[in-house]
């Protein structure tokens, strides 16, 4: 996870459905110092809680080399990005991976997800990357304030 000093500049804001159907998510796509790529939850129109801290692209991939070749990804798989946090901030981030074309439902388990092709969404983001985005204080690291967001330890 990034640091509340490390800055990000917010490159996409954009909206999903949970993974069950059940609420709208709203997240963030950002880039820090090192041009690392962040995700985060910003809020969800169902009420439940969730972390907002933004996460890293290099935490989820270390998280996911981990597992067995053809292993179904589901949100617990995502507890060790959110250790000790909201229940829900797992399964939110999933919801957005697969929103952005990360991930994938699995076709023998419908349950149950996979890793997809990511070089869609790595052209997207580079493409992001160099276009000249104001830079401006509301355009680096929003805090969430919409929804039940709660930092640190929920």
């Amino acid at each position: 996870m990034t640091t509340e000093t490390d800055p990000v500049r917010i490159l996409k804001s954009s909206s999903c459905t949970s993974l069950s159907g059940k609420s709208t998510l709203t997240y963030n796509i950002g880039s820090d110092s090192n041009s690392e790529v962040q995700f985060q939850v910003t809020s969800n129109d169902g009420g439940g809680y969730f972390n907002a801290d933004w996460v890293s692209q290099q935490s989820i991939q270390a998280v996911l080399s981990k597992l067995p070749k053809g292993f179904g990804i589901t949100s617990g798989t995502f507890r060790a990005v959110y250790p000790s946090k909201s229940t829900n901030s797992p399964g939110f981030l999933l919801a957005v991976l697969k929103d952005v074309g990360l991930i994938g439902t699995m076709e023998s388990n419908r349950r149950c997800y996979e890793q997809l092709d990511p070089s869609a969404f790595i052209a997207a983001v580079n493409a992001l990357l160099e276009a000249d985005l104001d830079t401006a204080p509301e355009a680096i690291k929003k805090s969430a304030g919409k929804g039940k967001a709660s930092k640190g330890k929920d």
